[in-house]
């Protein structure tokens, strides 16, 4: 091997594990940022990933992966809510679905704030988005929605996938 490509094996392993800090294969993967606080919920959600995948076509679902500790899908989760991971080749979609109730809507809208989401009217009257790490969260009648991608480098990258997510939580409630 020579110099050149040994020097950047180490760099390409790093950038692949930044990429996938927010899903885990079983669950031992470390949380970029302080971990979302715990969610009250007023309901579990009936929602199946085979669901959401249904409604996103090119996506698939990763069996071997879930979204990983501290990530919002993954509150979304402890809430009685819904959590996915899908693919496409190697760019990863985190999806979660839960509702909060009224005090923890509250606190993670502050959550998302103090991390660096900023307010984002084109996803949602009560919505923020983070570009440097593609992250959406959205609030809306009582449930929150949750998409983290490394695809989503603005609001719009983001709107398609929302809108299909929305159609399958719209038909639940």
């Amino acid at each position: 091997m020579n110099m050149p490509r040994i020097a950047a094996t180490p760099v390409i392993l790093v950038i692949a594990g930044a990429m996938m800090s927010g899903c885990a294969a079983g669950a031992t993967s470390a949380p970029t940022r302080v971990p979302v606080p715990d969610v009250a919920s007023t309901g579990e959600s009936a929602i199946a990933c085979v669901e959401l995948h249904d409604a996103l076509p090119g996506w698939s679902v990763d069996p071997t992966l879930s979204p990983g500790p501290g990530t919002p899908s993954e509150a979304a989760v402890r809430a009685g809510g819904t959590g996915c991971v899908l693919t496409k080749g190697d760019t990863h979609l985190l999806i979660g679905v839960a509702h909060p109730d009224e005090t923890s809507a509250s606190a993670l809208q502050d959550y998302f704030r103090s991390n660096g989401l900023i307010s984002e009217k084109a996803l949602g009257d009560t919505a923020y988005f983070d570009p440097s790490t593609g992250d959406a969260e959205i609030f809306d009648h009582g449930r929150w929605i949750t998409v983290v991608s490394d695809s989503f480098a603005s609001p719009a990258d983001a709107e398609a996938v929302i809108a299909a997510i929305e159609g399958v939580v719209s038909a639940h409630d």
